[in-house]
């Protein structure tokens, strides 16, 4: 898995740049604006993504799972089935999947640029740690529901979803 890393590796960079391009071209007025009603606003969906990599980081770093549990034992085998290959595969989020507790933003406010020059500094740093996991032949990470995803699933999915979130900020009504 470690020669495999650094196209995945590249892969996630670009995906942390397009949402920080994404991020940094929502004008001022709309950062603390809902992107639609009952939606998050463009700041909340950065924090999301700044807990996120805190997040990542810790486990990472730890090899304790950062995030709990929330479905039963016997219901991940099935959710993993349905809904993993979705995303892996096909690079799409499921309709309505909420964020667990550990990485919902708040209401905000959250400041622009110290909120995104988080997202860069961390999104880094785990790319570091989580390399530095994989030739120690680590890199699983824990899902709130699919459980513990082997290192190539793991990255996999983080790629999916901060570009999940950077088409979500750059696709934005107007």
């Amino acid at each position: 898995m470690a020669t495999a890393w650094e196209p995945l590796r590249a892969e996630h960079a670009g995906a942390v740049a397009a949402f920080l391009a994404a991020a940094r071209a929502v004008p001022s007025a709309a950062w603390e604006v809902p992107m639609a009603e009952g939606k998050w606003t463009p700041a909340q969906v950065a924090e999301h993504l700044r807990l996120t990599y805190a997040a990542l980081l810790d486990e990472t770093a730890t090899g304790r799972p950062a995030l709990r549990l929330r479905v039963p034992w016997w219901l991940r085998p099935i959710l993993r089935w349905r809904f993993l290959p979705i995303v892996l595969d096909q690079r799409v989020m499921p309709k309505g999947a909420r964020a667990p507790r550990e990485i919902a933003p708040g209401a905000g406010p959250f400041d622009r640029e110290p909120t995104l020059a988080a997202i860069a500094r961390d999104a880094s740093a785990w790319e570091e740690a989580f390399g530095a996991a994989l030739a120690r032949g680590g890199g699983q990470l824990t899902h709130h529901v699919f459980g513990r995803l082997a290192a190539k699933d793991a990255a996999r999915f983080v790629i999916v979803h901060t570009t999940h979130h950077a088409r979500q900020i750059a696709d934005r009504p107007q």
